[in-house]
């Protein structure tokens, strides 16, 4: 029986040799039109393989370029974020030019219109603003020695104090709202006198009239100028805008509360007021 199965394996091995080539070479040269079926499984299993392969390449292709676009993307973002960075910086430099160049032309404005005065500019370079000390630290901009202690200080926009002590290039300037400065006053439109002191109170900078009689007429609103009187500041030189009114009902006096024209928390560019033409010419004599 084992010598049989042999035999017929053998012949079976054999004619297989034979067919398969056979029948391959009759369906590789049959019309193409048309699956035979031994072609199909063969036909199946290669489409699946090709078609994994052109996936797999065509997302390893689509990865790679979306990688490089990526790479691009991130340097041209860098390079926008480095431009506008630089663009912000010159536009504030720009911006503080401009800034710098208004300030500047209103303090010429300022010396145009009052040419009798001798002045002399000066930059804030510190400040000291505790509630019983409001002082400004100064840098002289001109070589001189005539700057001198109780000499007045402003602004384009109006009164910024007296000067307090002196070293050499720098000074020290009391506040017209400090508390301890005493500035004879009067009141623009009904000229109504006083005395102009600061209140001293924490991120207020407003002033009190002293001594204003009851009986002066007083409005919110109305400005409040140097009288010129004791000496130290010239007349007419507005200091204050009226901001309330408290008229008691007994006393010699009301209560008037004063803010500054001169906005002390943003003050850079003063001129020191060293004299006028007028003395100088005197002087001179």
């Amino acid at each position: 029986m084992k010598d049989l199965l042999k035999r017929y394996q053998t012949v079976a091995v054999v004619s297989s040799c034979v067919a398969i080539p056979l029948v391959l070479w009759v369906v590789s040269n049959s019309g193409r039109d048309r699956v035979h079926a031994p072609e199909r499984p063969v036909l199946m299993a290669m489409g699946k393989i090709q078609s994994g392969n052109d996936y797999l390449t065509g997302n390893a292709s689509n990865f790679w370029t979306h990688y490089v676009d990526l790479i691009h993307t991130e340097d041209e973002n860098e390079s926008l974020r480095k431009e506008n960075s630089r663009l912000r910086e010159e536009n504030i430099g720009l911006q503080g030019i401009l800034q710098q160049n208004a300030r500047l032309t209103r303090l010429v404005g300022f010396k145009q219109q009052r040419p009798i005065y001798q002045l002399t500019p000066a930059r804030v370079v510190a400040a000291d603003m505790s509630p019983y000390f409001r002082v400004l630290r100064l840098r002289i901009e001109a070589e001189t020695d005539d700057i001198k202690p109780e000499m007045p200080v402003v602004s384009a926009d109006g009164v910024v104090g007296r000067i307090e002590r002196v070293a050499g290039r720098y000074c020290d300037v009391m506040l017209a709202v400090d508390p301890r400065s005493k500035i004879d006053i009067m009141t623009q439109l009904n000229r109504s006198r006083g005395i102009l002191s600061g209140v001293g109170a924490d991120g207020s900078y407003d002033a009190k009239i002293s001594y204003l009689l009851r009986r002066d007429e007083v409005e919110e609103g109305e400005i409040v100028v140097t009288s010129g009187r004791a000496g130290t500041f010239p007349k007419e030189l507005p200091i204050g805008r009226i901001k309330s009114v408290d008229t008691k009902s007994f006393g010699l006096y009301q209560t008037v509360t004063v803010e500054p024209v001169v906005d002390f928390s943003r003050l850079e560019e003063v001129y020191i007021i060293t004299g006028t033409a007028e003395a100088s010419a005197i002087a001179g004599r």
